[in-house]
C-alpha cells in the first residue's frame, strides 16, 4: 500500500473549515488557510478554455491575500449577506511526497436582506495543497466560474 500525502479526511476538513469560516463571516480567518507562499485566483471557465489569463481577482501572494482580508473587513462597503458554499466531489488529481494537486466542485449561494436566496456562483477549483506547521494549507487556490458574467461583485472570496 503506497504513502498518500494526505488522508481524505484531512482533505474534507481543509475544505469544510474554510467554508465554514467564509459562511460564518468570519474573513479575518480566510488568510489562515493559505501557506506563507500562495496565492489565490478567481476566473471564468470561458477564459481558461480560451487560454486567457484575465482574472476576475488574483492574488499573487500571501501578502495580497492578507491585504484583500483586511480591505473585505475595514474598507470593503457592501450590503449584508449571508452565504453558504457546497463543495463536492473533492478528489486528488495528482500527488506528490509534499503536495496534492486537488479538483472540487462548487457552489456559493447568497442571501441579501429581505431577498429570496439566489446561486451566485458555481464552478470548480482547481488547488494546490501543501502541509505547513503540521496543518493542511493552500498554495495556490484557483477557482474557476461556470458563467462568463458574474450578476453581483464577488466581495467575499469563492
Amino acid at each position: 500500500m503506497g504513502h498518500t500525502f494526505a488522508s481524505r479526511d484531512e482533505l474534507e476538513g481543509l475544505y469544510a473549515e474554510y467554508n465554514e469560516a467564509l459562511d460564518d463571516g468570519a474573513i479575518e480567518r480566510w488568510p489562515s488557510f493559505f501557506a506563507t507562499t500562495s496565492s489565490y485566483r478567481v476566473t471564468t471557465r470561458e477564459n481558461v478554455e480560451r487560454g486567457w489569463p484575465m482574472t476576475l481577482l488574483h492574488c499573487e501572494s500571501y501578502g495580497m491575500i492578507l491585504d484583500r482580508s483586511v480591505a473585505i473587513q475595514k474598507t470593503l462597503y457592501f450590503l449584508p449577506r449571508m452565504q453558504r458554499r457546497v463543495v463536492s466531489g473533492i478528489r486528488v488529481t495528482r500527488e506528490g511526497p509534499d503536495l496534492a494537486h486537488v479538483r472540487c466542485s462548487f457552489a456559493v449561494f447568497e442571501t441579501l436582506a429581505g431577498e429570496h436566496t439566489k446561486v451566485l456562483a458555481s464552478g470548480r477549483a482547481e488547488d494546490v495543497v501543501i502541509r505547513q506547521e503540521g496543518a493542511l494549507k493552500f498554495s495556490e487556490r484557483a477557482c474557476v466560474l461556470d458563467a462568463s458574467l458574474v450578476p453581483n461583485s464577488l466581495p467575499v472570496p469563492v
